[in-house]
């Protein structure tokens, strides 16, 4: 798979999640830009379970549209792996591997919160041509 090995950490989120390697870049802060409402949910979760969290946002092939993405929440004190950039806006840390970004770039992420239920979404994304209804998965531009 292009997107690297499984990590056994994540195994048990899903058989699909990946990561690759580990490094820390505060310079790809203007890449993907983080709502105040996702910085928000992610202050309420660290209150919620005392343990300073971010979200790591991954893109890995699957979903109706050929590719789909994946929101874990884990503890800052977590190592990133070379490859990694973890990007701080409005108080929270938002942590994509490099194959995530070239699908993620110049998106926005959000926190929102409906009938059915609240979640964590790309809100925006310059790189997908066409989306599915509920907006996990998407058909990147080529």
């Amino acid at each position: 798979s292009r997107f690297g090995r499984p990590h056994p950490q994540y195994r048990s989120i899903t058989s699909t999640t990946f990561l690759l390697a580990r490094r820390y870049s505060s310079e790809a802060t203007h890449q993907v830009k983080i709502t105040e409402t996702c910085s928000k949910r992610l202050k309420e979760l660290k209150d919620q379970k005392n343990e300073d969290l971010r979200l790591r946002v991954r893109v890995d092939s699957g979903g109706c549209s050929g590719f789909q993405y994946e929101f874990i929440l884990e503890p800052k004190s977590l190592e990133l792996e070379e490859g990694d950039l973890a990007i701080e806006q409005n108080g929270a840390q938002l942590v994509v591997d490099e194959a995530s970004l070239e699908f993620l770039n110049g998106s926005t992420i959000d926190y929102e919160q409906e009938l059915i239920g609240s979640k964590f979404v790309v809100s925006e994304n310059p790189n997908s041509e066409s989306a599915c209804g509920c907006g996990v998965s998407f058909s990147p531009k080529m």
